[in-house]
């Protein structure tokens, strides 16, 4: 029992890491050489073209409903990315951690509690207060000093784009959809349903051929296969070994390798609140994690 909660924290751990470097990697595409619907054609092609045979070798298309699928590929899928990186246009990096993180966090605690009957104890509910604490002081100072109608608007999609994520992380768990199961059918379903939609309805707007090729490279891999595949592995895995609750918690660490990648990617140096907040959502997390191992073992 204890070495797979271990490897279910383990691997939600490395999925959060990869998770908090895509924010930076998506907005400085969008910034400056990528649209969003460019940003999806490029991770999907490269992670529906990978997991095909994955898919047609263990029958995915046959061993769940089109509508079970359908509801995973919106939650984590090409909407949901598309959605998260118009925000990202508008919103800051740091943003997505407080914004989508949160929304994901609180409606996945919510959703497993009416859903799954993935119960709270006090210790629990004051580690979520934690995180989320921690998550608003990181951002706090972007919040404040950037508040416009743009920001306004970039963090309307990441409220949108959270409860897609909550969506995923909490149907993926009711119908106990293995993760490999779950990460084709996202990246499958994405590639052959939006990939068209993209190229009849927004064909003018993409160029991708004259993009510049490390550019291509560099999104092709992070978006493609890191994010799209292994995180997205990661994250179901441990959603499976966990629950949705303490699977989804586990992401709180994405606003804080955010704040990390920013400074070695960005040169953002963090500030002394940001330091804060990363404590903060460190104490949250080791309580909600460890204090549910205690009512399991009950």
């Amino acid at each position: 029992m204890y070495n797979k909660t271990f490897i279910g924290i383990l691997a939600g751990f490395f999925a959060a890491i990869i998770w908090g470097l895509w924010p930076v990697l998506t907005r400085s595409g969008v910034l400056y050489e990528f649209t969003p619907n460019e940003i999806v054609i490029i991770r999907f092609l490269i992670c529906g073209i990978l997991l095909l045979p994955f898919f047609i070798k263990n029958k995915c298309y046959k061993k769940y409903s089109i509508i079970n699928s359908v509801i995973l590929t919106i939650g984590a899928g090409a909407l949901y990315v598309y959605v998260s990186a118009l925000g990202l246009k508008y919103a800051p990096a740091g943003h997505l951690g407080i914004v989508e993180i949160g929304t994901m966090l609180t409606l996945s605690a919510i959703f497993g509690y009416f859903l799954l009957n993935e119960k709270k104890n006090k210790v629990q509910i004051i580690g979520y207060f934690i995180v989320f604490s921690g998550m608003m002081v990181i951002n706090y100072q972007s919040l404040s000093i950037t508040y416009d109608e743009n920001v306004i608007f970039g963090d309307f999609l990441l409220v949108i784009g959270g409860v897609l994520w909550a969506i995923y992380t909490v149907f993926s768990k009711k119908w106990n959809i293995s993760s490999w199961d779950a990460v084709s059918i996202v990246s499958v379903y994405s590639m052959i349903i939006y990939i068209p939609l993209i190229l009849i309805f927004d064909y003018e707007n993409i160029n991708l051929i004259n993009k510049p090729l490390n550019e291509l490279i560099k999104q092709a891999l992070g978006q493609g296969v890191l994010a799209a595949i292994l995180a997205l592995y990661l994250f179901s895995l441990s959603v499976q070994i966990l629950g949705a609750s303490r699977g989804s918690i586990i992401s709180a660490f994405v606003p804080s390798v955010a704040v990390i990648g920013a400074y070695f990617y960005l040169s953002e140096k963090p500030t002394n609140l940001e330091l804060i907040g990363l404590s903060l959502t460190t104490i949250g997390l080791l309580l909600v994690i460890f204090e549910k191992k205690k009512i399991n073992n009950k």
